[in-house]
């Protein structure tokens, strides 16, 4: 790892534990996502141009692209819940002394918050993508790099548990009922796409 990959990560955990607004548990969320797609990227390459697995090089490179996308993805989401927080806290620090003010306060409140529920609505879908190119992965990528399989769905996981954590406690602040019926349902639907499918990941290693 070079000093300045070192320097970045010792700073983003500084921040993150610091008193420091954000970021906190929806970028989080995020990074665990990337690293988990990362290591699926990494256990791709590590099987492309092999010899050994020239019967599935076309599959594994349709994978690898697939996952590089959802990488840089969560990558970048990691900075964007940081962003949309500060849009929510802009919004709850507008004036409120006046009706007229009352009013702009709480339509920019809840189009902060519709805004910032988006950001862990898509670290859960691309996390449950990684999910499912993971199964197919663990069949036919490098079996020298399983363990790398299964770590990944893991964290993967993890970032779609803590995102929906997220979700979740930005409802408490939208009163569209309606918005909220429909993001619970893709919600529910993402989760019912990998329910289970970690644990049968990490099962499928034989430990």
């Amino acid at each position: 790892m070079s000093d300045y990959l070192k320097e970045a990560v010792e700073k983003y955990l500084y921040d993150l534990s610091s008193e420091l607004p954000a970021p906190g548990g929806g970028s989080a969320a995020a990074f665990s996502g990337a690293l988990g797609g990362s290591l699926l990227c990494m256990v791709a390459n590590f099987t492309k141009g092999r010899e050994k697995f020239k019967n599935v090089e076309g599959e594994v490179l349709k994978m690898l692209s697939e996952l590089e996308a959802v990488r840089k993805k969560l990558n970048s989401l990691i900075q964007q819940d940081v962003e949309v927080y500060g849009v929510v806290s802009k919004a709850y620090k507008m004036p409120a002394g006046t009706e007229d003010e009352k009013k702009a306060r709480s339509a920019s409140i809840q189009q902060a918050c519709k805004q910032a529920l988006e950001v862990p609505m898509q670290i859960i879908e691309n996390s449950v993508k990684a999910i499912g190119l993971a199964e197919k992965l663990l069949k036919i990528g490098n079996p020298n790099l399983i363990s790398d399989v299964g770590v990944g769905a893991v964290l993967l996981e993890a970032a779609v548990r803590s995102a929906e954590i997220n979700v979740k406690i930005n409802f408490k602040s939208i009163k569209d009922e309606e918005f909220i019926k429909s993001k619970t349902a893709q919600l529910q639907g993402l989760k019912r796409s990998i329910s289970g499918l970690a644990e049968t990941i990490v099962a499928g290693m034989n430990l």
